[in-house]
């Protein structure tokens, strides 16, 4: 008898050089004080369904609009079950929406700058490397106008 596989999903939102951090309820993320929104998506994937279940997670979880997906990291991760969870981190642009965290869902959320995750010295590494790949992504689709702030915005229950 086979088992269901979980595929977690996930957003690495940028807006004007800083990146939307989160801490979840539940998450199927390695625990630590910074993570991303998103969600686990159970059966089968196909047809752009991924996408699709994790901009309406975005919308749900964070009231927030996105632009297109880049697929920018993942990350693996055995459960106290035996389990193994595969999450995918796919970078994309803020598009539209005012922050509105779903309570009981979503704990905190913040913009951090790239620079400022670098610093802190406990952000994760396979949090910090796709940061770096949607960075070198931007890069290099990059069109004048694109600013890198250092701000942090943050909002907290």
């Amino acid at each position: 008898m086979s088992s269901p596989y979980h595929i977690g999903l996930y957003a690495l939102v940028q807006h004007h050089g800083n990146y939307l951090m989160v801490r979840q309820a539940a998450s199927t993320l390695p625990p630590g004080p910074y993570g991303l929104p998103g969600a686990a998506l159970v059966g089968e994937v196909g047809g752009g369904v991924a996408e699709l279940h994790l901009r309406r997670k975005l919308l749900s979880q964070l009231g927030l609009s996105v632009g297109e997906f880049t697929l920018s990291g993942s990350h693996t991760l055995r459960t106290s079950e035996g389990d193994v969870l595969l999450n995918l981190i796919f970078g994309t642009d803020y598009n539209s929406g005012v922050p509105n965290p779903q309570r009981g869902v979503i704990m905190e959320m913040q913009w951090c700058s790239l620079s400022d995750l670098q610093a802190r010295g406990d952000v994760p590494e396979w949090l910090l490397n796709a940061a770096r790949s949607y960075q070198e992504h931007l890069s290099a689709t990059s069109s004048a106008g694109r600013t890198q702030g250092r701000s942090t915005l943050k909002w907290g229950r």
